[in-house]
């Protein structure tokens, strides 16, 4: 599961963003400050894997 480090342009709100094992990145990303729908991923920053993610990618305890 991808965690995305997320950049509100309307309100420079930054937060982290996870997409569940087996779903598709959303189209729109909604802001979890000001609920604008113009957040971006920062595109020099790769994602990066859940920190409790098994090593065999089957996802973390809390998300099964």
């Amino acid at each position: 599961m991808p965690v995305y480090v997320i950049h509100c342009q309307n309100c420079r709100h930054v937060f982290q963003g996870m997409v569940f094992a087996g779903s598709q990145e959303p189209k729109i990303w909604v802001c979890s400050k000001c609920g604008g729908r113009n957040a971006k991923p920062y595109p020099e920053q790769k994602s990066v894997s859940h920190p409790l993610e098994d090593q065999d990618g089957s996802g973390c305890p809390c998300c099964r």
